[in-house]
Parts: structure tokens; C-alpha cells; sequence
């Protein structure tokens, strides 16, 4: 039995800014993912609700079961997490299993209007079951470790306090998402190509481009562990922050790959320019540890748009479209599209916070 006293007692202490942008956040990401692209409405040619009573699907994956569960897991544990600020233990849980349900059914719903989608009972019920997992994961940790618990005495020990903190983590959890698309560079975000006229590239050579890899990662990776040292108390905090965000990047940088590369290949991102661009981005990071925060700040904006702009002029390695192209990642077509928008649009945010930044720091 979950002790609901217990909960109160840790979660009504705290109302978290930071727990609101990542709840809305994440639910705008699910409905883009599930709706995109948004395009070709069209009348069904059946009621909208015949897939509920619908046989079970005739073909299916496992695969794609566990993600449907997975997915809906922040939903339950998020939505519970902002609402358990405002209502006791047991109606916060109601309250949120019922929106987690109703979100995951209006997305069905409207699905069954778009031809490229189809609405599914099974996709609701492993949606349902990730929900109750998530809100069941909020009333057990949820005042323990996150809202007044563990978490939140770590971020107010090693971070410093306000709502541009909480805009920075968002950032940085965002960015850790594009980590999810195994068809980017390491660390290589803003690739707007599509959107730009035809410009002259630069011709694809492996020593052009192995010295092009090591600098987009090297300038991408200090742009953002310059970040989190700007919020940051301490340099040791900071070392301590980049290095557990270098882990989570890595380490979701590999499942990207083995999902998506043809089977042996999830290590393919560990390249040579990838290799020596963490070390570059490491050696440059450390040196500036010791600016002031306000030339760490205009260091992180210049390195980020710096590695934005090698991404668009960057050429295309044709081993890892090989390696892609003959993968067989359609059940995981709209997690790419997902990442590739993130990805598209994260410097420019970046970019934006940290114009913020300078200006708070003057």
C-alpha cells in the first residue's frame, strides 16, 4: 500500500516550474509524433470509434508493443508529478491515469482521419498500461526522490535557483533527445539544409571528413557542458553534471544506433572524429572553466552556432546512409522525424537562452 500521508508530506512543499515545462514539453512531442505529419485529412470511411471493438491486430511487433508502453511512461509520471502539488495522493493518480487515457484515445481517434496513421485498441491499451506504470513510478518516487526528495536537494545544492535554470535543464533534456537519432553526427544539431538555397558543399573525403566530425563534436559538446557550467555552483558540481550528461548522451547515442544501424553496427558512431572531437571539446571545455560566467556564456553561443553552421556544410558519409538505408527502422520512422525536428530547431533555442543569459549577466 502506497502511503498517502507520506506523499503529501514531500509533494505539497513544492510546486516545480522545472516538472511543468518538461510535462508540457513531452506531451506537445508525443502528439507531434503520433499526428505528423499532418497532412491529407480526410473523412473516414467508417466510425471513428469501429478500431475499439476492432479483432486484435493481425500483425504486430513486440517491439513496437514495449514502446507504446514506454512512450506513455512520462505521461503518467509527469502528469501526476504536477498534480499531486494540488491534490492529495489518490485523486492527483486518478486524475492523471484518466488524462493519460484520454490523451492516448483522442490521438486514436483522430488518427483514424489521417491515411498515413492507423488507429489501433492495441497501441490504447499498451498506451493505458504505460500510463498507470508512470503514475504508479510518481506516488512511489515522487516526493522520495524528485519534488521535495533527493533530486531536488542535488539541484538546489549543486545549481543555482530560478526559472532560467529550469529553461536550461529543458534545453539540455531535449538536447540528450536528439541523442535518439542515430542519422545525425555526434553532438551535430541544427541541420536545416532543406530550408537553405543550393550552396557549393564540401566534398566528401574521409580526411575531410574526419577533421569536420572531430570539430562539430568538439564545439557542440563544449557549447553545452559550458551550459550547465553556467548554471552550475561549483566547478566541481559542473564536472561532476557534464560527465553523468556525457554518460546519458553516449549511452542513448548507442541504443540510437542498434535500433536503427543494420545488426553489429551500434558502435558505429564510435568514429575517429567523433573520438578525437570529445577530446577536443573536453581539453577546450576545461580551459574555459575558469572564465567568468558571462565569457562562458558568449564562448557556449559562439561554439554552438559554429557547429551548427559545419553540420549544413558538412558532407554526407555515405557508409552511414548505407548503414541506415538497409536497416529496417519503419517501426521507429516517426521517433526519427520526432529527433530531426529537435534536432533542427535546438541550436536556435540555445542560441536564444543564452542571449538571455548575457544579458542577465551584465
Amino acid at each position: 500500500m502506497i502511503d498517502d500521508t507520506h506523499i503529501q508530506e514531500g509533494l505539497f512543499a513544492r510546486r516545480s516550474r522545472l516538472v511543468g515545462y518538461l510535462t508540457v514539453t513531452y506531451l506537445l512531442l508525443v502528439v507531434y509524433t503520433s499526428l505528423h505529419p499532418f497532412s491529407e485529412w480526410r473523412a473516414p470511411a467508417q466510425e471513428v470509434r469501429v478500431f475499439l471493438t476492432a479483432p486484435w491486430p493481425a500483425y504486430f511487433t513486440w517491439t513496437d508493443l514495449i514502446l507504446n508502453v514506454l512512450a506513455y511512461v512520462p505521461v503518467g509520471l509527469l502528469l501526476t508529478l504536477v498534480l499531486v502539488a494540488y491534490l492529495r495522493g489518490a485523486a492527483a493518480a486518478a486524475l492523471a491515469s484518466m488524462l493519460g487515457i484520454l490523451m492516448s484515445l483522442s490521438i486514436e481517434i483522430l488518427q483514424v482521419f489521417l491515411p498515413g496513421r492507423i488507429p489501433s485498441n492495441a497501441d490504447l491499451l499498451c498506451n493505458t498500461i504505460g500510463t498507470f506504470a508512470g503514475v504508479s513510478l510518481a506516488l512511489t518516487i515522487g516526493g522520495r526522490d524528485i519534488l521535495s526528495g533527493r533530486l531536488y536537494r542535488l539541484r538546489q545544492r549543486h545549481f543555482h535557483p530560478g526559472t532560467a535554470v529550469d529553461i536550461c535543464f529543458l534545453l539540455l533534456a531535449l538536447w540528450l533527445a536528439t541523442q535518439l537519432n542515430a542519422d545525425i553526427r555526434l553532438f551535430g544539431n541544427g541541420d536545416i539544409r532543406e530550408l537553405l538555397p543550393t550552396l557549393p558543399g564540401v566534398g566528401y573525403t574521409p580526411r575531410v571528413y574526419v577533421l569536420l566530425e572531430a570539430v562539430i563534436t568538439g564545439l557542440s559538446f563544449c557549447g553545452v557542458a559550458l551550459m550547465l557550467t553556467v548554471i552550475s555552483r561549483s566547478i566541481a558540481g559542473a564536472m561532476l553534471s557534464v560527465l553523468l550528461l556525457l554518460i546519458c548522451a553516449l549511452a542513448l547515442k548507442t541504443l540510437a544506433a542498434k535500433l536503427l544501424f543494420v545488426a553489429g553496427a551500434s558502435t558505429l558512431w564510435v568514429a575517429p572524429g567523433a573520438m578525437w572531437g570529445l577530446l577536443l571539446g573536453g581539453v577546450l571545455w576545461t580551459v574555459l572553466l575558469g572564465l567568468p560566467k558571462s565569457l562562458q556564456v558568449a564562448s557556449a553561443t559562439t561554439f554552438i552556432a559554429l557547429g551548427m553552421a559545419l553540420v549544413n556544410a558538412a558532407p554526407q558519409n555515405p557508409y552511414l546512409d548505407a548503414a541506415l538505408r538497409v536497416s529496417n527502422y519503419g517501426h521507429y520512422i516517426s521517433l526519427i522525424e520526432l529527433t530531426n525536428v529537435v534536432s533542427s530547431v535546438w541550436p536556435f533555442a540555445a542560441i536564444a537562452f543564452l542571449t538571455f543569459m548575457s544579458f542577465r549577466l551584465r
